[in-house]
């Protein structure tokens, strides 16, 4: 029963080593892949920030690398040693990363190129005219011209319209005057036909009295007259009788 206990116990202490083995071994090759990626990277950044200084009439494509050869596992059965087995893991890992590394460069560069041949297209929103230092071409010379030509017009056409509204505002303003003439004048003929209504109305009354006045007058007389002939012919017929 002891010896069974302390087989047993053996095999898991073997079991156990051989899993810190394991682990510290992958731990070791988890650091050499960020190593070896970190580096890349860093390569890769200094490469596309040289590409993106030069011109882009200086950018030339780069001839695709060929992959390198495909993993080939380690098949054989025969035991090797730990230090064997790092090495040669290392060595897979490094051209696995390489490979990789070379496919990602060359995505990466076919998409810089296409951005900068999407910039340099007529459809871009980017004008190059921004840019310090860039030469105008004969075509935005052209459209320059014609913008300013264009602006030239408008701007006539804004003159010509303030002038005539300024033509129209005078016209408005002198029609205004005329106006304010015209009904000052009628209020003051307003007030002289008053005042000859008011003077007719007067000479009517002061005719009308005459008028009354002259009747009466004709009337005295006619009745005068008339007791004078009466007494007159009394007289006579007296004078007859005697």
């Amino acid at each position: 029963m002891s010896n069974n206990h302390s087989d047993l116990d053996s095999k898991i202490q073997e079991k156990a080593m051989k899993v810190d083995m394991d682990i510290c071994r992958r731990i070791d090759i988890t650091a050499r892949l960020c190593d070896v990626a970190q580096q890349r990277n860093c390569e890769d950044m200094i490469q596309i920030f040289q590409v993106l200084a030069t011109p882009p009439s200086t950018l030339t494509r780069r001839p695709r690398k060929p992959a390198s050869q495909t993993f080939k596992g380690n098949e054989s059965d025969e035991p090797v040693s730990i230090s064997e087995s790092e090495e040669s893991g290392n060595k897979e890992i490094n051209e696995e990363m390489q490979r990789m590394l070379n496919q990602l460069r060359e995505c990466e560069f076919d998409d810089d190129c296409d951005s900068l041949a999407w910039e340099e297209t007529e459809e871009t929103l980017l004008l190059w005219e921004d840019f310090p230092g860039c030469t105008l071409s004969i075509e935005n010379q052209g459209d320059l011209q014609q913008e300013e030509s264009i602006e030239k017009v408008i701007m006539d056409t804004e003159s010509l319209f303030k002038s005539r509204e300024q033509e129209y505002q005078d016209t408005i303003d002198q029609i205004e005057l005329e106006l304010a003439t015209a009904k000052s004048d009628m209020n003051r003929h307003l007030h002289e036909y008053m005042e000859m209504c008011s003077m007719k109305r007067g000479l009517d009354v002061q005719m009308e009295t005459c008028r009354r006045l002259i009747t009466q007058s004709g009337d005295r007389y006619t009745q005068t007259h008339t007791h004078r002939d009466f007494e007159k012919r009394l007289i006579m017929i007296e004078v007859g009788w005697e």
